[in-house]
């Protein structure tokens, strides 16, 4: 059985072998089709470039040289160039394109082709860019499911001749796999970041309890069954309510928001960090309670040297500090909530001994 590369590459020379009969009658040869192209991008979906695919492959089609796919940015309006053939994408990686924003920009306004003989002529009356040979270029823009996805722009046919209404056709035949395969990307997409807007508290950017809650049970299991070393530190900002009493809600909503940012900063990529209600969070990290301890005391460290951002105009005497409780997973554990039950009792601990300290529950 072939790999997905393998049959792409095998479809990729049937592209290589297309000829447009009124361009070279005696030289025909079994164009690709769109049934092939759409089997290329099924292959390649969830983890080939399907960008690249569709402008090498839409490019062959009408021989043209130089190439690209701009991805549209429904959110923010504008596109953004994800493919090219016949140069560097890094060349353009940057350009943000705006509806208006020349002909690619005219394209995403109106929503429509456009076959353009010589850029030079025209309304527009655009110069000639040093990196194209010929002035003809197309723009097909890809939609599906009443969504713009992206638009193709093709210039400098192999022949030198400009874009036709047939050059049109040929690309348009087409359009339907890419525009589908594109929106079933952008789909895919869509669900990661909708799972993980649920999974996420909205103003810290940490996990919730829900998301927590799940991890915990999860981790327990596994650690139980294996017999690794797992730990959960629980975090409470200190008098936090004379913080909102004080300086008002938004102030608060800056600690807590500060408080998370350095609790990112400061364990590791694979520890999970959530915060669970109010002002407080929780941290579940796999190892020795030697090194969790270390750990809680460096996060209880730093959030107390933690400087707001001035744009935050909080008051200069605010200082923030946090209590944190650390408990460790013993064999004979009754589950997670036994862990969380403790660590709880080690926060306590923590407030009791006059705060901004690390206490274990042994």
């Amino acid at each position: 059985m072939w790999s997905g590369d393998q049959s792409a590459a095998f479809h990729m020379q049937e592209v290589e072998g297309f000829r447009d009969a009124r361009h070279a009658p005696d030289e025909r040869e079994t164009p690709v089709r769109p049934h092939s192209f759409a089997t290329m991008l099924a292959e390649l979906s969830g983890g080939g470039n399907i960008e690249q695919l569709i402008v090498d492959t839409l490019a062959q089609v009408v021989k043209a040289e130089q190439g690209s796919l701009a991805i549209h940015d429904e959110r923010e309006g504008y596109l953004e160039i994800k493919a090219t053939r016949g140069y560097p994408v890094e060349l353009v990686s940057d350009l943000r394109v705006k509806a208006g924003d020349g002909l690619m920009g005219d394209v995403l306004a109106g929503r429509t082709p456009r076959l353009v003989a010589n850029v030079t002529e025209g309304p527009l009356g655009m110069r000639r860019r040093i990196r194209y040979r010929t002035p003809s270029c197309l723009f097909v823009p890809l939609s599906a499911g009443g969504r713009l996805l992206a638009i193709l722009s093709l210039a400098d046919r192999a022949d030198g001749r400009p874009f036709d209404d047939a050059d049109l056709a040929n690309v348009r035949a087409f359009v339907g796999p890419a525009a589908l395969a594109l929106l079933a990307k952008r789909l895919t997409m869509d669900k990661a970041e909708l799972e993980q807007l649920v999974a996420t508290d909205p103003l810290t950017g940490l996990f919730n309890r829900r998301y927590f809650e799940a991890r915990l049970e999860e981790e327990v299991a596994r650690a139980l069954r294996y017999g690794s070393s797992l730990a959960l530190l629980t975090v409470d900002v200190d008098k936090f309510k004379s913080v909102n009493d004080r300086f008002g809600h938004t102030a608060g909503d800056a600690v807590l928001h500060g408080v998370a940012l350095v609790v990112r900063r400061t364990v590791r990529f694979f520890d999970v960090c959530a915060r669970i209600g109010g002002d407080e969070f929780v941290i579940l990290l796999h190892g020795s309670e030697r090194n969790a301890l270390q750990s809680a005391d460096r996060l209880r460290r730093r959030i107390e040297s933690w400087n707001p951002d001035p744009e935050l105009a909080l008051p200069d005497d605010m200082k923030v500090t946090v209590s944190i409780g650390l408990a460790s997973l013993t064999p004979d554990a009754s589950g997670p909530q036994d862990l969380m039950a403790r660590a709880d009792r080690a926060l306590y601990l923590a407030k009791a001994a006059g705060r901004n300290c690390v206490e274990v529950e042994e």
